[in-house]
């Protein structure tokens, strides 16, 4: 018989606004079921603040994979119901996987999930990184995770995209807890697709972004990185990529833009569909993520994959960039940032270069036919 997994989440595709998570988790699901898994989704129609189109009631076929989205009662994605479909579900589980921390829906799983003694996989997804707890509401995210904690050290397995997120989870919840780093994944693009694409880039080289346009991604400082750049006489365009979820930050963003004299060279591309994403990534001659904080980073393996060299600052857990050659790990302050640019602005050449030994990588590990399999052997240790 099929290993039976549910995955309960707060939130599911097609909520990609919500980010990385949404996407990954996508991914996850679908080639979980493709190595054989009999695999559930339990969600609600929540889209961060906003609501999915409606959906049909009962369980929907997405991809392959049964979805059941529940009716959010409350932002973010309070659904008092979850509990009662959890417990339902989880009878019929071998494993559950929780993914999301701060609402309620993640907890009614994990209550079903102790009642019916089952073992729970559990993904933080960042929200227990430092920068993360210390970002926005924190008092109330540390009041929250204080109420947690007893429920959370019932988890059978912490999976950790990262070291760094590894590190994170021993750091709040002790060092009893058991934790498995396995990384997300990434499909690979056509290469004759993306060449095609790149060879019909503009001369005025781009900079690019992907990712939710939110403090914690510290914008600021690569517009700023792109003001030293022009006076350094460089000709470039800068495309940033992603949903706002805060207006104020775009006014913020744009206010800075002036100050670093690049008005005329930023664009802010809005949300980008998965459709058009190996256009953007082809058409970049590299991506920037100046994060201050991020357990994974979904745009550094999707670059990579599509050939694009990655700056990345030390808040990110790229330092394996500048071991493969394929980009450069840097602090997160405009003269670093510029620095690492500078590289592939100057040399289109070493550009490609970088790109390709990226991709490489992504091949070798990152394909989601890989983290399919590390999850399943994760799961299959669980049971008795």
């Amino acid at each position: 018989m099929s290993l039976r997994v549910l995955h309960a989440t707060t939130t599911f595709a097609p909520a990609y606004r919500v980010g990385g998570p949404t996407y990954s988790l996508e991914g996850l699901v679908v080639h979980l079921c493709k190595k054989g898994a009999s695999v559930r989704v339990l969600t609600t129609n929540s889209d961060g603040w906003d609501l999915l189109p409606p959906m049909p009631h009962g369980w929907v076929d997405w991809k392959g994979v049964p979805v059941r989205y529940l009716k959010r009662w409350a932002a973010p994605a309070e659904t008092p119901e979850f509990f009662v479909h959890a417990l339902r579900e989880t009878s019929k589980a071998d494993v559950v996987h929780v993914s999301g921390l701060y609402s309620t829906s993640p907890v009614q799983a994990l209550v079903a999930a102790k009642l019916l003694r089952r073992p729970v996989v559990f993904s933080p997804r960042g929200t227990l990184q430092p920068a993360a707890l210390d970002f926005g509401p924190s008092s109330k995210k540390r009041a929250w995770l204080r109420v947690m904690r007893g429920l959370l050290r019932t988890v059978a397995l912490f999976h950790a995209t990262s070291d760094i997120e590894a590190a994170a989870i021993v750091r709040v919840l002790g060092p009893a807890v058991r934790v498995e780093v396995i990384p997300n994944g990434t499909d690979l693009p056509v290469e004759s697709t993306v060449n095609a694409i790149r060879s019909g880039r503009s001369a005025r080289p781009i900079i690019g972004f992907l990712g939710r346009i939110h403090r914690i991604k510290a914008l600021e400082n690569l517009i700023a990185a792109g003001g030293l750049l022009r006076n350094r006489g460089f000709d470039f365009e800068m495309h940033l990529a992603g949903p706002f979820e805060d207006p104020s930050y775009r006014s913020e963003l744009d206010l800075a833009a002036r100050h670093a004299v690049i008005s005329d060279r930023l664009t802010f591309l809005g949300e980008v569909e998965r459709d058009t994403k190996t256009a953007f990534y082809a058409r970049s001659r590299l991506i920037v993520l100046p994060s201050r904080s991020e357990n994974f980073g979904n745009a550094t393996i999707e670059a990579l994959a599509h050939g694009t060299p990655v700056v990345a600052s030390r808040g990110t857990p790229w330092a394996q960039l500048e071991k493969w050659g394929a980009g450069h790990w840097v602090d997160n302050s405009p003269a670093s940032l510029a620095s690492a640019i500078e590289v592939y602005l100057r040399d289109e050449a070493a550009a490609l270069r970088a790109g390709e030994l990226g991709r490489r990588q992504v091949e070798s590990h990152y394909s989601w036919e890989s983290v399919a399999g590390s999850m399943m052997s994760a799961y299959r240790r669980l049971l008795p």
